[in-house]
């Protein structure tokens, strides 16, 4: 897949390093075997850049964010490589009873590691050119991984099988790299593939937030409680406007300007005023990563709706 290589502009950099934004991956179907590539975790963390020089240590988030004042226990990365010069490609991942526990991230910020799993620029040079797996033995290079950062391993070929064992071990998937594949900051390719590793569920629409420029917005799913309704979040991912339009044509307003009766867990109060109530008539099976310990859906995604009465 060719790709124009984006530019810099000009003197932007952070501690004497060009500043990039990271590569990003396209979604895969199912799991898969390949010789032409390369399969790791997939971390389930904040992704990060970490520009490390003798000039200090700065940890740059997707959104252009710093984070090194959020985790400062990774300020110990930076004497790990000393006079080097070094851009690093990877995850600040929160480890709890020996998994990662990407809810422990905020409870506890000084029990987390950067995981590396490229490096882009070297000694004052750009490694972007350089097949992946050309990137892979100079980042396995660059230094003694240990303590605060650690080094993601990799295993040729054999994807599925790597696959089962994260979903054994409730990881939350598998990336699939080509193992010739060059280094696109800031873009989305089919070089590099998730594929992750979802729960099922279904839930109950109890209401729906409106949204601009589209027919709902967002539901708000609930599961069913021996008591009523508990709601566990809202799903726009997969909300396609078939359904949109079908849901809107038959959910049911309630009179009242508040929640079904029996329905726990709101939202915040903002959001509440906000949201349209409607009868607890349409389920939804819907994808998830996984259920947070205060019970709410991450990355939920609607898989179909379902006609049936709730009660």
């Amino acid at each position: 897949m060719k790709q124009d290589r984006p530019r810099l502009r000009a003197g932007e950099a952070i501690l004497g390093i060009p500043r990039m934004s990271p590569m990003l991956a396209s979604a895969a179907p199912s799991p898969f075997d390949g010789d032409d590539w390369l399969f790791e975790l997939k971390w389930d963390g904040y992704r990060c850049l970490a520009y490390i020089s003798p000039q200090g240590l700065y940890l740059d988030s997707r959104n252009g964010k710093p984070l090194l004042p959020k985790f400062p226990v990774l300020s110990s990365m930076a004497p790990a490589l000393r006079s080097r010069e070094v851009l690093l490609d990877g995850e600040i991942v929160a480890m709890k009873g020996g998994k990662v526990d990407f809810s422990y991230l905020r409870t506890c910020p000084d029990s987390v590691l950067f995981v590396a799993f490229d490096v882009l620029w070297l000694d004052g040079g750009s490694l972007l050119e350089l097949p992946l797996h050309g990137r892979k033995d100079a980042l396995s290079d660059c230094m003694s991984w240990g303590g605060s950062a650690i080094l993601s391993q990799t295993v040729e070929a054999e994807g599925r099988a790597l696959f089962s064992w994260a979903k054994e071990q409730d990881m939350e998937g598998v990336m699939a790299k080509r193992r010739d594949s060059l280094y696109f900051p800031g873009q989305r390719t089919t070089d590099w593939l998730k594929l992750k590793n979802l729960h099922e569920g279904t839930f109950w629409v109890v209401g729906y937030l409106p949204s601009p420029g589209r027919l709902l917005g967002s539901l708000v799913a609930a599961e069913k409680v021996s008591d009523g309704f508990r709601v566990v979040g809202r799903v726009s991912s997969g909300l396609n406007r078939d359904y949109e339009k079908l849901l809107l044509e038959s959910l049911r307003p309630l009179d009242s300007a508040g929640p079904p009766a029996g329905v726990a867990a709101l939202p915040s109060k903002a959001e509440v005023r906000q949201i349209r109530w409607v009868e607890p008539f349409y389920g939804v099976e819907v994808d998830f990563t996984e259920m947070t310990p205060d019970g709410r859906l991450r990355h939920p995604v609607l898989r179909e709706v379902v006609t049936t009465h709730a009660g």
